[in-house]
């Protein structure tokens, strides 16, 4: 019996798109995945340019469990990057409303002036930064994918 590889190779590639596509199709829930609140718990110097921030933040998470690591983010004003973030890896507990306990550290660039950080603290300067965030997803059974969001503005998230 002679095995046709042309048409193996095109079954096995059917099987795994329809695979691929019925995962996909279950991920539709993790767009529904909100932050329902975010409070400070403390605030503490880390270095001379930066600070640790300890938050409680509130995410309902109707989907599956997914870890987050690499989490990475930068605050721009005007195209300058004022900051840089990174936030400790944690897991998003399946079908969940929880309180999670994080901490995040914020460095201030080198470069970047008492002034332009004073500048902060009022509102229309603060409507025009932008920030870019990134983070690596890995699913429960290991399969991960790196997510980059670009240019949100800071209103957007507070």
């Amino acid at each position: 019996m002679q095995v046709n590889v042309k048409k193996l190779v095109h079954k096995l590639s059917l099987a795994l798109l329809c695979a691929v596509a019925l995962c996909l199709s279950g991920c539709g829930d993790i767009r529904e995945l909100k932050v329902t609140s975010v409070q400070v718990e403390s605030i503490a110097p880390n270095g001379l340019r930066g600070v640790n921030v300890w938050l409680a933040v509130g995410i309902d998470n109707p989907a599956f469990q997914v870890s987050l690591s690499e989490i990475e983010g930068s605050l721009k004003l005007s195209g300058k990057v004022l900051g840089r973030m990174a936030m400790d890896p944690f897991v998003l507990h399946a079908r969940s409303a929880e309180i999670y306990h994080l901490r995040t550290t914020l460095n201030i660039e080198q470069g970047v002036t008492l002034t332009e950080m004073l500048a902060l603290t009022d509102m229309e300067t603060l409507n025009k930064c932008m920030v870019d965030v990134s983070a690596k997803a890995t699913l429960k059974g290991g399969v991960s994918k790196y997510l980059k969001f670009n240019d949100i503005p800071l209103t957007d998230l507070l």
